[in-house]
């Protein structure tokens, strides 16, 4: 059963009134579990929801508060939205700290130089810090595309050539 996007939100402000961004880290890496063993022994019944919350927390370094919200997370069998908690929480955060994650995908692998370039340039556009996510991809030919949470910026060579067949086809 999907967690209601209003349960999660009012765990994820929980999590943000926290302050400890290893807390938004661990459920990143809980929500991405692909070890067989750790999900077994999560969704253990027979595991008090305070040793699940504990051994999470040592092993993350987190503290007290955060081990209490995972406790409660486990008590009420909520661990199926590790995802949505941590998808939520790190907008919240993002929002916050007055920053903005920016995906950008590039033919190339991109350098230093014009990373900084790229994000002073959001920077002064967006007046927000930005948060980047920069990955590979062979399929743009060449360029990049930049992409906000509200609107992509389409640089590249396969999205020049997609407008080009659009207009001469009247798409």
């Amino acid at each position: 059963m999907k967690t209601s996007r209003a349960v999660v939100l009012r765990y994820a402000r929980a999590l943000l009134e926290l302050g400890d961004e290893r807390c938004i880290e661990m459920l990143r890496i809980l929500a991405n579990l692909k070890d067989e063993r750790i999900k077994s022994f999560i969704n253990d019944p027979t595991v008090l929801p305070t040793l699940k919350a504990r051994i999470m927390a040592r092993v993350f370094g987190v503290d007290e508060r955060c081990q209490k919200m995972l406790q409660v997370i486990f008590e009420h069998k909520r661990f199926k939205m590790f995802d949505d908690l941590y998808k939520t929480s790190w907008k919240l955060w993002l929002r916050k700290s007055n920053k903005e994650e920016v995906k950008i995908k590039s033919a190339q692998e991109l350098d230093e130089d014009e990373l900084k370039e790229i994000t002073k340039i959001i920077k002064t556009v967006r007046k927000s810090e930005p948060v980047l996510n920069v990955l590979k991809d062979e399929k743009l030919l060449a360029g990049i595309i930049i992409d906000f949470e509200d609107s992509v910026i389409d640089m590249s060579a396969a999205g020049a050539l997609r407008k080009a067949a659009s207009l001469m086809y009247g798409g």
